[in-house]
């Protein structure tokens, strides 16, 4: 429920990238929230030039979508197009302002919970863009892991130390170790 008489809304994107850093941007000027300061150019990654609108999807496709960023320099470009920050976290929130202290009303509210998927540089004349391609968190649901398997190796990368299925070898059937067996 909006508290003002007068509505001033802003949008807030969060970006959380490994190793703790984040790009916290909003629809302009700047604004403080939980602590966080999100403002409209980020000093290394510039600032956002379009977003594509968010599409639910059907069958085996996650939604998704695309925005374009103006980042300030190429090599921001490709630091923000690093492989460990595919899967970073996004957030997106609506946010109310009291228009006469600047301060956000109230807690905003999410509207999507994100991760990126891909990027793509462009290089127009007299500039730089760079779509960021992103999915829901839900795509990890249509993920296939085709290399998963009850032996001790693929055992060992998912939990390294834990010897339970060292001699599981040379058995006709496989059963999961500690798994009670059928009566």
């Amino acid at each position: 429920m909006f508290s003002s008489p007068f509505l001033l809304l802003t949008g807030l994107m969060e970006i959380a990238l490994p190793g703790g850093r984040f790009i916290r941007l909003c629809d302009g000027g700047f604004v403080v929230w939980d602590g966080n300061r999100f403002e409209c150019i980020d000093p290394d990654f510039g600032t956002i030039e379009a977003a594509e609108t968010f599409e639910e999807k059907i069958g085996d496709e996650a939604p998704g979508g695309k925005i374009t960023m103006l980042p300030a320099s190429t090599a921001a470009a490709v630091d923000l197009s690093k492989p460990e920050y595919q899967g970073a976290r996004m957030r997106f929130w609506i946010a109310e302002v009291n228009p006469m202290t600047g301060t956000i009303v109230g807690v905003p509210e999410q509207t999507a919970d994100l991760a990126i998927d891909t990027t793509t540089l462009k290089v127009p004349k007299g500039g730089r863009k760079l779509d960021i391609e992103f999915v829901s968190s839900a795509e990890r649901l249509f993920m296939i892991y085709k290399g998963n398997a009850l032996n001790d190796r693929f055992h060992q990368a998912c939990y390294p130390g834990e010897l339970g299925m060292t001699n599981a070898t040379g058995v006709p059937r496989s059963t999961a170790w500690g798994v009670e067996a059928a009566t």
